[in-house]
């Protein structure tokens, strides 16, 4: 069953699905830079403001959704806290939403 799994991840067709929901997300307004891993985390870098940041990680749910990319999570970080030596999981993070399957 993980292979399986691993194989339908790395399959060109996802692959294509989350380039272009990266690409949708990279457009919103905000957002400085964004990145996918394997689990399903999308991590969002953006400059720190005074909005509501799980509500703003909600919203880019909604922008993925079409692309069927199998993003489960939208994770937004400050820039400066996206420490490039460090796993992305181990970023702080100003807020994050859970996508709908």
């Amino acid at each position: 069953f993980a292979l399986a799994a691993a194989l339908l991840v790395l399959s060109p067709a996802a692959r294509a699905d989350q380039a272009t929901a990266l690409a949708a997300v990279r457009a919103q307004p905000k957002v400085i830079d964004v990145s996918a891993d394997t689990q399903g985390n999308m991590y969002v870098l953006v400059k720190a403001e005074n909005i509501s940041w799980p509500q703003y990680a909600a919203y880019l749910c909604k922008v993925v959704a079409p692309h069927q990319a199998r993003i489960f999570r939208v994770r937004v970080v400050e820039l400066t806290k996206a420490v490039r030596t460090q796993p992305p999981v181990k970023w702080d993070r100003l807020g994050e939403a859970a996508c709908a399957g």
